[in-house]
């Protein structure tokens, strides 16, 4: 799956949407660490690691859907700050009122 845009870096939309996927991944990514710390065989936890996948693609086109513009601009902001939050309040700000938590 590409960016916010597709003139954003992947890394800064998820940068963008961390607090979104924390909150409505947390349960998937929670049992999937628990696999691969209990498991060191790498083919153990690949359902857990799809449902956590999954579950972020399912969020991104969510939020894509509601608020595309915001996330692009914070995307866009943090990846021109290199990912420095600070940088970017307002848009963080306008994103998270347009698609709070």
């Amino acid at each position: 799956m590409s960016g916010a845009d597709d003139g954003v870096a992947t890394s800064a939309v998820l940068c963008a949407v961390h607090k979104h996927l924390q909150l409505r991944c947390a349960q998937r990514s929670a049992a999937y660490l628990a696999c691969k710390k209990n498991n060191q065989d790498p083919a153990a936890c690949l359902e857990e690691g799809a449902k956590v996948t999954g579950c972020m693609i399912d969020l991104l086109k969510e939020l894509k859907g509601k608020c595309p513009a915001s996330l692009n601009q914070y995307a866009e902001c943090l990846d021109y700050r290199s990912n420095k939050f600070a940088k970017c309040r307002v848009e963080q700000g306008k994103f998270e009122e347009e698609c709070p938590l």
